[in-house]
């Protein structure tokens, strides 16, 4: 199981549901985690960090991984 944090700008709660019904119908994402106060984004599942990206930035967002912990 994989986890992209991101960091998204978002304004409202319709920005909230947008991006979180996006990130939903990816495939392989079994969870999303939305922090309004830090515009932070967590998704957990197997799939790609890129596609979870660029879903992102499809409903109109602009977003950023964050750095992942190397352990």
């Amino acid at each position: 199981m994989g986890i992209v944090e991101m960091q998204v700008h978002m304004d409202c709660t319709g920005c909230e549901n947008k991006i979180r019904k996006a990130l939903q119908r990816v495939e392989g994402v079994d969870d999303v985690d939305i922090d309004m106060a830090m515009q932070k984004v967590t998704v957990t599942g197997w799939t790609d960090r890129d596609r979870v990206l660029q879903t992102v930035r499809k409903t109109g967002r602009e977003g950023r991984v964050l750095a992942v912990p190397v352990c």
